[in-house]
């Protein structure tokens, strides 16, 4: 029997994204045939209806942290299948473990990629073949997005570490700084975790009302602020102490979201 070649719809707020996981499924998943992108949950609806995929790649931060789940709810039956992307091993990750539902972790790692498209090649094929399939798919993705929602939208994030990754709240980080193509967080307990993701990669995903970029290596969290000094130079002095140093360009900006 052919492998079936599934029509995939690219739903994320980031085009870098959209593009890179485009590239990533051509070069690595020839049976996903990638028809459309799109960079909102109102452009996504328009697309399905148009183009009608059968598989959404849907990052489900885009950026409130419901919009992709709004999406779901509001196409209950619809017939295509689910793999998120996501930046977060929190809740919703076990909501995906618990009802069978396909996911990737940004920043993508090629395998993951490829054992989810073959999970999907799987089911839809059973779907295909039992109508009694594709509403047991229909129920647990419908229960996932419920279960996720209940929780709300404030997840963990996770450090890999050697012997297994930690999870914690973004608000207990201090403050971020990059070291090289990785990044060294600071917690308001005195650790330090190096992260293997870029510094970028965490300023797209914390909130950009309570994480603000001082300088293209150090990213600040202002509940975390206990001072601003211009001591030659310009720095945030953070309640644990640390000097973070502002750059000169970003000044401006930084005092003007300090003050409101």
């Amino acid at each position: 029997m052919d492998t079936p070649r599934l029509r995939a719809l690219l739903v994320d707020d980031e085009e870098l994204a959209r593009e890179n996981l485009r590239m990533m499924l051509a070069d690595g998943c020839p049976e996903v045939n990638v028809v459309g992108t799109a960079d909102g949950p109102n452009v996504a609806l328009r697309s399905i209806n148009e183009l009608d995929p059968d598989l959404l790649f849907l990052d489900i931060r885009m950026p409130s942290g419901t919009e992709g789940l709004d999406l779901l709810e509001a196409m209950p039956d619809a017939r295509f299948m689910v793999i998120f992307v996501t930046a977060f091993k929190d809740y919703a990750v076990q909501a995906f473990h618990s009802n069978a539902v396909d996911y990737v972790l940004k920043p993508i790692d090629p395998d993951e990629l490829r054992a989810a498209v073959d999970k999907a090649l799987r089911r839809w094929e059973l779907m295909r073949n039992t109508h009694a399939e594709g509403q047991r798919y229909r129920d647990d993705l419908n229960e996932a997005v419920r279960t996720i929602k209940q929780h709300g939208a404030s997840p963990r994030l996770a450090v890999d570490h050697a012997k297994g990754f930690k999870l914690f709240e973004p608000h207990t980080i201090i403050h971020l700084e990059a070291d090289g193509n990785c990044t060294l967080l600071h917690f308001t307990d005195g650790s330090r975790y190096l992260d293997t993701r870029t510094l970028k990669v965490y300023e797209d995903m914390l909130d950009p009302l309570q994480f603000l970029r001082v300088h293209r290596s150090h990213l600040i969290n202002v509940e975390q602020l206990r001072e601003y000094l211009r001591d030659d130079g310009h720095w945030a002095v953070m309640k644990d102490g640390a000097r973070v140093p502002i750059a000169r360009e970003r000044v401006q900006a930084f005092v003007e979201a300090m003050r409101g």
